[in-house]
């Protein structure tokens, strides 16, 4: 059976763990806030990251805190408060994957305002079509009905020269599987994090009984 210190080292490196991916849970939820004009789908897929790891964050503070004290009442609260919140990161999550292509989706409508900005003011769309390497909304043909010729962006190494340098991917095709490509990792590492917070659950019961052994061989 492990000792105490044992237990709280590798409760202490499994905590570490959990705050890493929790904050970078949040840096993603953060990013698609303040990166690009979401809608309301959008919004709800950002803050249900930022929601999954401010939520450990704050349990694993308290779980930190409760190790360091040896406090056994204080550990077993946050083992029952841990596995609340794994219940609710779970339901989250199981919604996140399930509507990974419909958040994708919605995330890309952005490039809808950008398209609209590139009518008015050409040069708007050069940022995605240099990023993905492809030309107009949905094909090079949309700026043929707008009775314009495909930008330079539009050409492999912006060679005009020769017509078969023209990329024919749309972006906003290109935009949407950046952002079920981006959903489908996060998704993965707000999994690992419940995983790794499992783990730290059961490290806690047993760091929970080891100290509580410790408190009754103290008496003799």
């Amino acid at each position: 059976m492990a000792s105490t210190s044992g237990y709280k080292v590798f409760a202490y490196a499994l905590h570490i763990l959990c705050t890493l991916l929790a904050l970078v849970l949040i840096s993603f939820g953060i990013y698609i806030l303040v990166s690009y004009d979401t809608n309301e789908v959008g919004c709800w897929t950002a803050y249900a990251y930022i929601g999954i790891g401010a939520a450990a964050i704050i349990i694993f503070l308290w779980g930190y805190l409760s190790a360091w004290r040896e406090h056994v009442c204080c550990t077993m609260t946050f083992i029952t408060i841990l596995c609340v919140v794994i219940i609710i990161q779970l339901a989250v999550l199981f919604v996140l994957t399930k509507g990974e292509n419909t958040a994708a989706s919605n995330l890309a409508n952005s490039l809808e305002t950008t398209w609209e900005e590139e009518l008015n003011s050409p040069g708007a769309m050069s940022l995605y079509e240099n990023w993905f390497e492809c030309c107009g909304r949905g094909s090079p043909q949309d700026y043929i009905v707008n009775e314009r010729l495909p930008p330079a962006t539009c050409f492999r190494d912006h060679d005009k020269s020769k017509s078969e340098n023209l990329i024919h991917r749309g972006c906003r095709i290109e935009f949407e599987n950046y952002w079920r490509h981006l959903l489908s990792i996060f998704n993965i590492m707000g999994w690992i994090l419940v995983a790794v917070e499992l783990m730290l659950s059961f490290v806690s019961c047993g760091l929970c009984n080891s100290i509580r052994n410790d408190h009754r061989r103290s008496y003799y």
